[in-house]
């Protein structure tokens, strides 16, 4: 079983998940109606306005910098306890998801 925020949202950001997790079936029950969804912080919003406006903001930012380093496994945290030489972990890059409309500006460059 898994715990925790951030482990969650480190799973949503592989490939195949994030796929689903943005091209998701309408559901009315969720604000938006699950079209309008944030990856890396794992909320949803009203509209892309709402979304765009989140990006910007100091919570969605703070969250990227979060993202940055990798998850610890249980290897490294038996080498940080003195089971091993410890290797701290890797930064890696994150980048804001792009919306709908850069999707398509994106594809007709190429």
């Amino acid at each position: 079983m898994v715990s925790g925020g951030k482990i969650t949202i480190d799973v949503d950001l592989k490939e195949e998940n994030a796929d689903k997790l943005l091209n998701q079936e309408v559901d009315f029950d969720k604000p938006g109606n699950a079209q309008f969804y944030c990856l890396h912080c794992a909320r949803y919003f009203i509209d892309d306005q709402a979304l765009k406006e989140h990006f910007r903001t100091k919570v969605h930012k703070r969250r990227m910098k979060a993202l940055e380093l990798e998850p610890y496994s249980i290897e490294e945290s038996e080498q940080a306890a003195g089971k091993g030489s410890y290797v701290p972990p890797k930064k890696r890059k994150i980048e804001t998801q792009p919306t709908d409309k850069q999707d398509l500006r994106m594809e007709t460059k190429d």
